[in-house]
């Protein structure tokens, strides 16, 4: 099982543009030298803007040097930390990336962008335990926007080091803030099945399919889960679109049927 990708939360604010300002039709002027040089969070703000454009557009290289430059100007960025832990984490630079994602949280323990990535990061490295912990913290900030994402994510881990209530009620929770999870939904309708609620699991498979394509693993349950119900249609229609679109995974289902 893979968990569903967690995005970065490039949260940084807009990019600042320095304006003149014309007041009363009198200009002023300074005499000779340098313009005094913008104040220090501009300049940070300025270097994350670069940043993270580059990380968009996949250019990890030309993203390091603005993320150093941004903690040269100021080593307590917690953006800026979390950038480079998200760069060194894409470069497979493990120790980097955690050693970021670390000073992120000293600087800031409820800091949601770096509970968010780095529960990403501890799940990437199978560390499930740990993830938990961080994305438990992640979704009991009521004001983050992805909140519904998190209790997800957090299922999904949950689920990994064998806590299978709490990652039930993760994934319930999950749909209540946002109904449209196909991941949560999927999960329930497994978890409905191996308990030998069919009814149930054939409703969640349902819902599934109106939010996303079916996959392999979604059309094999319903194989087993109509076989179950005695939907001699159902059980047909989805070993046919199983055998159509992966037929790999079809003689796995077959196999485990």
């Amino acid at each position: 099982m893979k968990i569903k990708a967690i995005h970065p939360v490039l949260s940084g604010a807009a990019l600042t543009f320095l304006v003149t300002l014309a007041l009363g039709g009198c200009v002023t002027e300074t005499s000779g030298g340098l313009p005094a040089p913008a104040p220090k969070e501009d300049r940070v703000t300025a270097q994350l803007d670069l940043a993270r454009g580059y990380i968009e557009q996949r250019d990890l290289t030309r993203a390091k040097e603005p993320l150093e430059r941004a903690l040269e100007i100021d080593p307590t960025s917690v953006e800026a930390h979390v950038l480079t832990a998200i760069v060194n984490h894409a470069e497979n630079e493990y120790e980097l990336a955690e050693t970021h994602y670390r000073r992120a949280l000293r600087l800031e323990p409820r800091n949601s962008q770096a509970l968010n990535n780095y529960g990403s990061f501890l799940y990437d490295q199978g560390r499930y335990d740990e993830a938990v912990l961080q994305l438990s913290k992640l979704v009991r900030d009521t004001n983050y926007r992805a909140r519904g994402q998190a209790f997800e994510n957090l299922g999904l881990a949950n689920l990994r080091a064998g806590n299978a209530e709490a990652a039930e009620a993760n994934f319930k929770r999950a749909l209540e803030l946002n109904f449209r999870q196909p991941r949560a939904t999927l999960e329930l309708a497994d978890m409905a099945y191996g308990r030998g609620e069919y009814q149930q699991a054939a409703a969640r498979l349902l819902e599934y399919k109106t939010m996303a394509r079916q996959n392999a693993r979604s059309l094999c349950l319903g194989v087993k889960v109509h076989t179950a119900l005695g939907d001699a249609d159902q059980v047909a229609s989805n070993a046919l679109a199983l055998k159509n679109l992966f037929p790999k995974q079809a003689d796995q289902c077959q196999a485990k049927s």
